[in-house]
């Protein structure tokens, strides 16, 4: 259960893709199941570590295309945190992602993603 806890040292250190793919699937997990029970500061923890890597990975089109699969494994987790926190506790999600959209190509690209998933599960 606090797997998550670790997921951040594992994203960063791994070298194996698998590897990767394993602690974003911890990620998902939370996001969808135990999001609600985590504390108020843990949960925008989270929340920093995945866009913050969602943007570093989308930074420029040579990131975009080498981590593809991996980024739409860290969409779906950003995606699940968006369901559980938007609009009520996550009230400038939409000028945040449009004004993170206007940075460059790639990155608007990778939003587009996300709104893409939002809108398949409504």
């Amino acid at each position: 259960p606090e797997a998550w806890r670790r997921a951040d040292q594992l994203l960063e250190r791994a070298s194996n893709p698998l590897s990767k793919f394993f602690a974003l699937q911890i990620l998902e997990d939370l996001a969808k199941q135990r999001w609600k029970v985590l504390a108020v500061q843990q949960r925008a923890q989270v929340k920093q570590y995945a866009v913050g890597l969602a943007i570093k990975l989308s930074s420029d089109e040579t990131l975009l295309r080498s981590n593809k699969v991996l980024l739409r494994k860290l969409n779906a987790v950003i995606a699940h945190i968006i369901r559980q926190e938007w609009p009520k506790l996550w009230t400038s999600f939409i000028p945040e992602i449009v004004a993170a959209s206007r940075t460059s190509e790639p990155l608007c690209e990778n939003n587009m993603e996300i709104l893409c998933i939002l809108s398949e599960e409504v």
